[in-house]
């Protein structure tokens, strides 16, 4: 019987290390997301995706926010998986705005907390650190 409360108590703390360290999301752009597809979109649109692929942050920057807010969950180099997967492939899956969306609207599994400790400069900046794995 005391097998339950001790899985109740690991459960929640894995719950909470997820939320304490692993998601730094930002809510300000929960309600758009940046695609890049090559379909047909209008103008502004495409400006706008343009724009942000062209985009880059400070990686050394980037780094020092990264070792501060997600290596609990993605390692400390973001190549090796902990709670969080490893991002080192990210860069093949996702160009810079789709990681500068991803950040600032995970999905899950990973969790979001509010409000984001991230301002824009960072967000990019972590962006530009996942890009350079």
């Amino acid at each position: 019987m005391q097998s339950k409360p001790f899985a109740f108590l690991a459960a929640g703390a894995l719950a909470a290390s997820i939320l304490a360290g692993c998601s730094k999301g930002s809510d300000q752009s929960s309600s758009s997301t940046t695609t890049t597809t090559t379909t047909q979109s209008s103008p502004v649109a495409s400006s706008a995706t343009s724009a942000m692929t062209a985009a880059t942050g400070d990686a050394a920057h980037g780094k020092a926010i990264f070792t501060a807010n997600c290596a609990t969950c993605h390692g400390q180099t973001g190549t090796e998986g902990g709670i969080g997967p490893p991002l080192k492939n990210e860069k093949s899956r996702k160009n810079y705005a789709q990681t500068v969306a991803w950040i600032k609207n995970p999905q899950p599994p990973m969790a979001k907390l509010y409000p984001s400790p991230l301002n824009e400069k960072d967000v990019e900046d972590v962006a530009a650190y996942v890009q350079s794995l």
